[in-house]
């Protein structure tokens, strides 16, 4: 499976397109919410986004201490929710999509990175391998959500209001069991 583009959309679900095994072209449009992890490995990819479309926070983030509180604090309004890949596997391009709350409007301002090639002989990014090392999660964690329905949990309400009650005796007090001395 060659994964081409991965977007978080509205509901929480997960698009992805893809090339099968046999070379078909594949869009999946879940229906199932993301799991954390790939939720996690996308906010992974904000100081990137930040830096690749030169925000006024990629000059203060400290890249030798990516996961500080500061750093956090810098991109806290910002956010990435898809990836796309292009191109041959040797010379393969990478384009983050996200977005940015601005401070005064509380409106949202769409971002696009322009495309930056993956390879490092091709591209002088100074922070490419982490960047790759980024992309490279987000894209396995959707194959997991592809291949191993790698989702969310949502936790379903418990009905204790019926005789099914497996804690009660339909309301009735219950006699218990004695208690054994234990000397």
């Amino acid at each position: 499976m060659k994964v081409k583009k991965v977007k978080l959309i509205k509901n929480g679900c997960l698009q992805v397109a893809y090339i099968d095994n046999e070379g078909n072209d594949v869009t999946l449009k879940g229906a199932n919410p993301a799991h954390q992890d790939l939720k996690d490995a996308m906010n992974r990819l904000v100081p990137f986004l930040c830096e690749l479309t030169e925000q006024k926070e990629a000059e203060k983030f400290d890249w030798d201490n990516p996961w500080s509180e500061l750093n956090g604090e810098l991109v806290r309004r910002m956010n990435v929710n898809g990836v796309t890949l292009s191109g041959a596997d040797t010379f393969e391009t990478c384009v983050l999509a996200g977005s940015r709350t601005l401070v005064v409007t509380n409106k949202v301002l769409s971002l696009n990175t322009p495309p930056i090639t993956l390879d490092e002989d091709a591209e002088d990014y100074k922070h490419l391998p982490e960047l790759n090392e980024a992309v490279d999660a987000v894209i396995e964690e959707a194959k997991m959500y592809v291949r191993d329905h790698k989702y969310s949990v949502e936790q379903s309400a418990l009905d204790f209001e019926g005789t099914d009650d497996p804690f009660g005796n339909d309301g009735e007090a219950g006699e218990s069991a004695p208690l054994k001395d234990a000397s």
